[in-house]
């Protein structure tokens, strides 16, 4: 008898508890595309510093890609990466061997600057910083920003 009102009370604050502990998935889910966005911004940087070719980070309000600055200076694009928006001179990522185009998932979107170019150093050509914001619906759930002049990349997530 013990054992069952102990197991009911366990069940009710369960019910009560978890949803509080526990993100919503949306929520979840954008917090994680926006570290994983931040890590590939981030990883762009030391392509275009070790291969020495200037890259630009493309991005619209469903995906994320990298493309050489200058399409015949690289010879590690691909011209059919099929999965890509656009699929012309989009880097392939030896991190997974494909090509480096993300789709986000879960209905997240993208707004931020249309591209980013790093030169050689792994600094942006903006004149400013660059940010993004990643919304799970028309909640803003997390900004990724790019300084100016370093490149450096933070995340805030609210």
């Amino acid at each position: 008898m013990q054992l069952i009102v102990v197991l009911s009370m366990v069940g009710v604050l369960a019910a009560y508890v978890i949803p509080k502990i526990m993100p919503s998935a949306g929520k979840g889910t954008a917090a994680y595309q926006a570290l994983k966005l931040a890590d590939n911004l981030r990883h762009t940087r030391m392509l275009a510093v070790s291969w020495g070719k200037a890259l630009k980070f493309q991005s619209d309000s469903a995906t994320y890609r990298v493309t050489c600055s200058t399409p015949a200076a690289c010879n590690n694009t691909t011209p059919t990466a099929g999965n890509c928006p656009l699929p012309t001179a989009v880097v392939i990522d030896h991190g997974h061997n494909g090509p480096f185009c993300i789709a986000l998932e879960g209905g997240v979107s993208l707004s931020g600057p249309a591209e980013i170019e790093f030169d050689l150093l792994g600094r942006p050509l903006t004149s400013g910083s660059s940010t993004y914001q990643l919304f799970a619906g028309n909640t803003l759930m997390a900004t990724v920003n790019v300084a100016a002049n370093t490149g450096f990349v933070s995340t805030v997530l609210p």
